[in-house]
């Protein structure tokens, strides 16, 4: 009940709140009809939302299918790795390699002569000024740090270890390392190799390298090259990893050898197999969703904007390739079809359109030709190949044109519409929801008038029935 109070059926004896919301019911079925609509509309805007993140996560997984080195690469394996390990590039080549390693890369390290102080925090008195790290590989570079009589060991260390934003600002972070170690300055440098060099100085006529004993500091450890030999050809470099002595490979000496280690550096198609795996997992997930969702029960029943989408996916996947030059012009030249060989030799094909992959022809095609299974999903030209052509569809389904019919895609504007139209119907709502009550008020003040004028009709006949009443008592007299 809205407005004033209301007392049902007091005069006529009838259920009036009853009465009015049967009366209410049939004029709210418009309402419920428009309220349905709406749980339908955002059942699609749901469904198109979710074929934008499937489509998404499939546009993702072509990135790598796009690049050389997914189909083109190599593995290295060592038959010691806690002495040496590697890594292959694409520009490596298949071969086998006997490396013995006689000696790391280590780098120079320097120590004040004598104990600093007892204790790595207290000041050490030393003099205003700077005190220099000079360091040479074959380059001279020198750092400084500021010191005064606030220092500790410890405030040293710490700036020694800033790395300088310029050559000019204190700090020597860049090219060493310090440390304390039994209340010694320790000075590492952060270059490996023989013929590099420490020493310091200072601006304060050698007071402060004094204190510091790091005027003649003590060698710790003498810095040294890495020396090795790959198939007996003798290597001497200055680190422990080396890029430059086996092409496209990458060695990391790790440990000294009493043998040969042998490494072995072969193609590896497993990268490209996961690739295409990951491509062809959410393809399948998304045609199963589209199916599911085009389905007899599903909330985009029979759409024809999904079921192009769904067509010209299943045309991608199946179709040939132009302009590759290799010897693979489709998907099903290397494995991936939308079926499999059964035993009559033919193809099954899956109804909804998912893709199934010949794991072993698969392997046998990226042995065989690598480079031709890469050119059927991007060729050299970047205008065709498989992942080519899905990127242009999807990107167009994602992104759009550009253009003023599709600057948001096709599924991003689907779900706009569908968002529209649900903001359309809550207008209606609203207003059919004033109209209703206004109209209810309008059927209470209605009955609330009818047992005002019954209740009055019963009155006079109350009071006509009382005056015959004593008109009949009168005559008895």
């Amino acid at each position: 009940m809205t407005g004033s109070l209301y007392i049902s059926g007091l005069a006529s004896g009838l259920d009036t709140d009853t009465l009015i919301k049967q009366l209410m019911d049939i004029e709210r079925i418009p309402l419920t009809r428009l309220q349905q609509r709406k749980i339908q509309y955002n059942l699609e805007k749901n469904a198109w939302h979710d074929v934008y993140v499937r489509i998404s996560s499939l546009w993702n997984t072509l990135g790598d299918l796009k690049l050389a080195s997914t189909f083109n690469s190599f593995k290295a394996t060592s038959s010691n790795e806690a002495a040496l390990t590697a890594t292959a590039d694409s520009n490596a080549v298949p071969a086998s390699y006997e490396i013995d390693i006689t000696q790391l890369a280590k780098p120079e390290t320097v120590a004040s002569s004598s104990q600093v102080s007892t204790a790595d925090n207290v000041s050490l008195g030393l003099p205003a000024g700077k005190l220099y790290i000079n360091f040479d590989d074959g380059t001279s570079k020198q750092r400084y740090i500021d010191v005064d009589s606030n220092s500790t060991l410890q405030s040293i260390v710490e700036a020694i270890n800033i790395v300088p934003p310029t050559t000019s600002d204190p700090g020597a972070g860049d090219i060493v390392t310090a440390s304390i170690v039994d209340h010694k300055l320790v000075i590492t440098s952060k270059t490996s190799g023989s013929g590099v060099s420490i020493s310091f100085s200072d601006d304060a006529s050698g007071a402060i390298t004094d204190k510091l004993y790091l005027t003649s500091p003590t060698e710790i450890q003498i810095g040294q090259d890495a020396q090795f030999s790959v198939n007996g050809l003798a290597v001497t470099r200055s680190k422990n990893t080396v890029d430059d002595v086996i092409q496209g490979v990458t060695l990391n000496l790790k440990g000294v050898t009493n043998s040969p280690v042998n490494l072995q550096i072969a193609s590896d198609t497993q990268r490209a197999i996961d690739a295409v795996n990951a491509f062809v997992a959410q393809y399948n997930s998304v045609m199963d969703f589209i199916a599911t969702k085009l389905g007899d029960k599903g909330d985009l029943q029979s759409d024809p904007t999904l079921m192009a989408i769904q067509e010209k996916l299943r045309q991608l996947a199946s179709g040939i390739v132009s302009g590759v030059t290799g010897p693979y012009k489709s998907l099903q030249d290397i494995g991936i079809s939308t079926g499999e060989v059964v035993g009559s030799g033919t193809l099954t094909f899956d109804r909804s359109g998912k893709l199934t992959i010949n794991t072993d022809k698969l392997t046998a095609a990226l042995e065989k030709d690598a480079d031709a299974v890469y050119q059927l999903f991007y060729n050299n030209s970047g205008t065709g190949g498989v992942a080519v052509s899905f990127d242009n569809y999807l990107t167009f389904l994602i992104k759009g044109t550009g253009n003023s019919t599709y600057t948001k895609g096709i599924l991003v504007a689907q779900e706009d519409a569908a968002q529209n139209i649900i903001d359309d119907i809550d207008d209606q709502i609203a207003r059919m929801e004033d109209r209703l009550a206004m109209k209810e008020e309008q059927l209470r003040r209605q009955f609330t008038a009818m047992e005002q004028a019954l209740a009055a009709l019963q009155s006079q006949g109350t009071w006509l029935a009382g005056q015959i009443a004593g008109l009949g008592a009168y005559q008895r007299k």
